[in-house]
């Protein structure tokens, strides 16, 4: 492996925070219509025209937000599910909990169109069952001889996750041509839907679900160590497992619900953020988070910059970043 010199943990979170504040700044002035950033602090300030108040506090503000929560949320996760399975290429997208999500919103639209569009958060209620079902599916079958290898849950999942794709490509094959270009924009992972009512529903779950993660952060460490040290030292590997892995199928769901697919971001995330303040779970929680809000947020700024008026969907641009970050680890890291 390649050494680095870190900055201090605590360092490195004040300049991802101070890199967060400035790319929210830069996002709120890019769009098809530009302001400079003393109109925009005029109209966060309470001063701006009408049709700034419009721009930034009805259009922007909320995506902005929702762009933050949904990054940190998704990173979150993606900790988690590394954390519990001790294996790097642990994600929501690899333990099928993406997949799951989108298969229970799919099968409302398929089943209920008319109800899923006109009540607001039956679709990130679906979500989660979708994404609970098949957590629990990849769970059990990873079970043996009472207890959860890692290393088959991560095999497991992966099998799931295609066998849900599959389900929802049939899904697809009975939707009508709205539905259907509702559920390929979803899977495109775009924001541009995002709006204040979206955020009543995401806020709480973060506010609620993040600090659970948090206050995990000693578990997961002991995680590290092995299952038999874990349980050596008090802790209920199977249960904590379980817990945590309830937590990261949550917050991953109702992102996914009111984000869409995200692909890659769920797995970069940790990444990034283990390289640049260790493998610490007090630290690298908090900053795989900073990371991903960064990462998504800069995403859909880009998108919504690059080509405007014609929008490129966030998940495109995650995905492309997240190709080539990987592409730069395989080239800089030795055996």
């Amino acid at each position: 492996m390649i050494r680095s010199h870190r900055l201090h943990p605590t360092a490195m979170l004040l300049v991802l925070t101070v890199t967060l504040m400035t790319v929210a700044l830069v996002s709120l002035n890019l769009g098809s219509t530009r302001m400079s950033l003393p109109q925009v602090a005029a109209t966060l300030l309470g001063q701006g025209e009408w049709t700034d108040n419009l721009v930034i506090l009805q259009m922007r503000l909320p995506r902005l937000v929702l762009s933050l929560l949904i990054g940190a949320g998704l990173a979150v996760s993606g900790v988690i599910l590394q954390g519990i399975t001790r294996n790097d290429l642990a994600s929501p997208d690899t333990l099928g909990v993406n997949a799951g999500a989108g298969l229970g919103m799919m099968f409302l639209l398929v089943m209920y169109p008319t109800a899923a569009t006109a009540l607001p958060w039956l679709l990130p209620v679906g979500a989660v069952a979708g994404a609970a079902v098949i957590t629990l599916l990849v769970f059990a079958l990873a079970y043996r001889q009472g207890s959860v290898l890692p290393s088959r849950l991560l095999l497991v999942g992966i099998a799931v996750a295609f066998g849900a794709q599959a389900a929802m490509l049939l899904f697809s094959l009975r939707m009508s041509f709205v539905m259907y270009n509702y559920v390929v924009t979803w899977m495109s992972g775009t924001l541009a839907a995002g709006d204040w009512q979206s955020l009543q529903l995401l806020l709480p779950c973060c506010l609620l679900l993040i600090p659970a993660a948090l206050s995990r952060a000693r578990v997961l460490n002991v995680f590290s160590l092995g299952d038999g040290v874990a349980a050596s030292l008090g802790v209920s590997v199977e249960r904590q497992r379980l817990l945590l892995l309830g937590v990261a199928t949550l917050l991953t769901s109702v992102c996914v619900a009111l984000g869409g697919h995200m692909g890659f971001l769920g797995l970069v995330s940790p990444h990034l953020a283990r390289r640049l303040v260790g493998g610490n779970h007090r630290v690298l929680l908090p900053a795989a988070a900073l990371c991903g809000a960064i990462l998504l947020l800069a995403a859909d700024s880009l998108g919504r910059h690059l080509f405007a008026p014609v929008e490129i969907p966030a998940g495109v641009l995650v995905g492309i970043l997240g190709g080539i970050y990987f592409l730069y680890l395989l080239g800089t890291t030795r055996d």
